[in-house]
């Protein structure tokens, strides 16, 4: 059911939970009572793809969020899943967690080093657990991708109380069946169990579980639900009714749809007016090249994939339903994002999943699209559509792989303009949700046990309008993955990445003049390209960065346009 919200402001008078333990006090004593905690994240979706960025995609229910409470505009997570959620849930660099690389990406020269154990450690104590500790119920529904090799990397030995998890890091949408012949059975727990997975479709099967859990709590306590959508990450796959709403939308193909995105962009102020689209990749060809045949499936394709982002929507405001039924959304502050930009890769011609489709009959011809014995891909062309005008995608730590939506809904936190457009990353989540709590992070040392302090902090006085950002102008976030990185100081960007994707030297943008780094300032701006090489250096030192050998990536080539009529 889609819903209209009349809120009930509440005063919440919280400073970040980094601040002098006085202050701490008040805070604590202003929120009473404290609020509920709903945090909520889709899977590979891109900053373009919900209609307050300009889509073409029905999400009423996100466009309340940010219509009703804060849209941040410049905040940024790490280019895949495993890694973002890792310092999603701990505040802690992925390089000390135990995600300095993905465990689907583990080379030989990761084995032994501290924090690229591809699972979340026992380095970095997690919100749920703090949360836990000062009173709060703690729910967990959906996708976790943070180990599942033994009982103590479930989410219910890491503070949950209460889960459903589907393990591994992607699924068939409709059933129990993996990703591909590695992975030919997807992976179920429930409250730490190997459960069997229920009928439905994933976004709704995960909300389901999530509204008995909060159901089923105790009301005098409040809550820190997760709820980690793994819609719409491949395959690609929706319910048949919600995939006959945009039957037609596509049609136009990706260039058109593309350019009307950046033209709603512009009229809503989310990007400079002087700013041009920059041309579509050299490796996607122009829609009217493409077969009329080859048109229609790419298409229905992105009608599916379409589909799954309305379909996630519609959950959300079963979620806010609810719990304006229940009388708790007043009191609850509820946190969208999504993990990382869209995903341009078609993996359809890698033996594994070329083993995987003879085995499962998978069946792609266009009528059969988006079926539960369907399997797809978004697509280097649509992908593009879901960046607009960011560059690249996921697995680069390009803009367009890393910034995403984040929407923080609660009336309260919203003093005038309900815009931020600040530098803001995934490490500062944990911080502000422990200070919305009254909670404090253990700095070194939890439960007798030496642990890593938070690397972010707290968003609360820069949501709040009491800050004019969370950071200061000289102040430097960095981050690596795969060889990449990047580093962000006030509205200057660094990033390196590597062949063959681009010459593997540092480059200089100014994200505020230039969203879609276009434009490359290290030969004008040395000295500002050297100040933050110089940080790049203290971050990579402080957090046990490890050099890439040149001659191995986790993606080396280019994703190429593969037609679905071949």
């Amino acid at each position: 059911m889609r819903v209209t919200i009349v809120f009930i402001a509440i005063t919440l008078l919280v400073v970040g939970c980094n601040q002098e333990p006085e202050k701490r006090e008040s805070m604590e004593l202003a929120l009473k009572p404290r609020p509920n905690i709903l945090l909520i994240v889709a899977d590979d979706l891109g900053y373009g793809d919900i209609g307050v960025n300009g889509s073409e995609i029905d999400t009423p229910n996100l466009d309340l969020l940010a219509s009703s409470g804060l849209r941040f505009d410049q905040f940024h997570t790490l280019p895949t899943c495993s890694p973002t959620r890792s310092m999603l849930l701990t505040g802690v660099d992925n390089h000390l967690n135990g995600l300095g690389t993905m465990k689907e990406d583990k080379l030989p020269h990761h084995e032994g080093l501290p924090g690229y154990q591809g699972y979340l450690n026992d380095s970095a104590v997690t919100v749920a657990q703090l949360l836990r500790d000062v009173g709060y119920q703690t729910y967990m529904s959906g996708k976790w991708h943070l180990g599942m090799e033994e009982e103590g990397n479930y989410p219910s030995a890491k503070g949950f109380s209460n889960t459903f998890a589907l393990l591994n890091g992607g699924a068939n949408h409709f059933n129990d069946l993996g990703t591909n012949a590695n992975v030919p059975v997807a992976s179920y727990t429930e409250n730490g169990m190997p459960v069997e997975r229920p009928e439905g479709y994933s976004s709704n099967l995960f909300t389901d579980k999530l509204l008995g859990m909060i159901g089923g709590g105790d009301k005098q306590s409040p809550f820190f639900a997760y709820l980690s959508f793994t819609a719409p990450h491949w395959p690609v796959q929706a319910p048949q009714d919600a995939i006959s709403k945009y039957e037609e939308a596509y049609a136009e193909g990706w260039d058109a749809v593309r350019s009307k995105r950046f033209e709603r962009m512009k009229s809503t102020g989310l990007v400079p007016q002087e700013l041009d689209l920059p041309a579509r990749s050299i490796d996607v060809p122009a829609w009217d090249t493409l077969s009329g045949r080859e048109q229609e499936n790419e298409a229905r394709k992105m009608a599916v994939y379409a589909a799954m982002v309305d379909n996630l929507d519609a959950n959300i405001g079963r979620v806010m339903q609810y719990l304006e039924n229940q009388g708790e959304l007043d009191n609850t502050v509820i946190v969208f994002m999504s993990d990382n930009g869209a995903d341009p890769y078609d993996r359809s011609a890698r033996n594994a999943y070329q083993e995987y489709f003879e085995a499962t009959d998978v069946n792609n011809e266009k009528n059969n699209m988006g079926a539960a014995d369907s399997y797809l891909f978004q697509g280097l062309g649509w992908a593009q559509v879901s960046s607009v005008h960011l560059k690249h995608y996921k697995f680069m730590l390009s803009e367009g792989g890393t910034r995403v939506p984040l929407l923080v809904y609660n009336e309260s936190l919203v003093t005038d303009e309900n815009v931020r457009d600040q530098f803001a990353s995934v490490a500062d989540i944990t911080p502000t949700f422990l200070a919305l709590a009254g909670a404090q992070h253990p700095g070194t040392e939890y439960q007798g046990k030496p642990v890593f302090p938070l690397r972010g902090r707290s968003l609360v006085d820069y949501m709040t309008g009491r800050s004019g950002s969370a950071y200061a102008a000289d102040e430097a976030v960095a981050f690596e993955l795969f060889g990449n990185a990047s580093i962000y100081m006030g509205e200057w960007k660094g990033l390196r990445l590597r062949e063959p994707w681009e010459p593997a030297r540092w480059k200089l943008y100014n994200l505020a003049n230039d969203p879609s780094e276009s434009i490359d300032l290290s030969s004008s701006e040395p000295e500002i390209l050297q100040v933050l090489l110089g940080k790049y250096a203290a971050y990579e030192s402080d957090n046990g960065v490890v050099d890439e050998p040149s001659d191995v990536t986790a993606y080396p080539q280019l994703p190429r346009y593969r037609s679905l009529s071949n």
